[in-house]
């Protein structure tokens, strides 16, 4: 029998191969973060942005993060959404786009469960993490799909992102968007994220919430999940959803 443990590794394992493929991880873990000040577990306000020289880079950063992007633990805001069987209608994510530029329509993904995680490209261990577990739901519920919103608009551009994706199961989606379209969606769902300066080669890295986001095939917002939960958890909610 293969342990639960060894499946999580290896979904790990393939996400970082999948990401390392771009040079990601190299990128940003170039350096050390120790002068990046943390997040604090309560939810204070953390580093503020530096001013935003132009459109494409993120705004100041007066909104508080829970989660860094180099730790393992995290205090995700949770939804409205209580358990299943209690849905809310899913928050929108207006004026996002897909890698090819065309605009992303929330409802263009009903028909199966989606998954919604606010990352970055360049994170080099929380969000690599997140998309391991989500190799292991898709590995066992291959109809779900997932949506990366990204909370880096400066770094991921559609142009990367379409590259990025080639690396990545064909139902995780990925969308990016101007600064202030993208605070708006992080703020729809209580995601909370700033830019932290750093002294590594990335130049910086994005604090953020690390929850991930379970809408059903209606278009309903049902649970958020904190960072860490293993995918076996998720996947017995979809086999619920399922069978109800």
């Amino acid at each position: 029998m293969v342990r639960s443990a060894d499946v999580t590794r290896k979904h790990r394992t393939q996400a970082l191969t999948a990401l390392t493929a771009l040079g990601l991880l190299a990128a940003a873990c170039g350096g050390t973060d120790e002068s990046a000040p943390a997040a604090s577990a309560t939810g204070e306000s953390i580093a503020p942005a530096s001013p935003a020289p132009a459109a494409t880079s993120t705004p100041a950063a007066t909104a508080e993060a829970t989660e860094p992007p180099t730790t393992t633990s995290s205090t995700a805001t949770s939804s409205s959404a209580g358990a299943i069987g209690d849905p809310v209608p899913a928050p929108a994510l207006a004026d996002l786009v897909l890698p090819d530029h065309s605009t992303f329509e929330l409802s263009s993904l009903e028909g199966e469960p989606v998954l919604v995680y606010f990352g970055y490209t360049h994170c080099p261990d929380v969000c690599p993490a997140t998309i391991g577990e989500l190799f292991g739901v898709f590995e066992a519920e291959p109809e779900t799909q997932a949506l990366f919103v990204s909370v880096d608009p400066e770094r991921d551009t559609p142009e990367f992102l379409e590259e990025w994706t080639k690396y990545l199961p064909d139902n995780l989606y990925a969308v990016t968007g101007s600064p202030g379209a993208i605070r708006r969606a992080a703020d729809n769902y209580g995601v909370k994220y700033a830019r932290v300066e750093t002294t590594s080669t990335a130049g910086y890295t994005m604090s953020h919430t690390a929850a991930l986001y379970l809408i059903d095939a209606d278009g309903q917002l049902l649970l958020d999940y904190p960072f860490g939960t293993p995918a076996a958890e998720i996947v017995e909610d979809l086999r619920a959803l399922d069978a109800s």
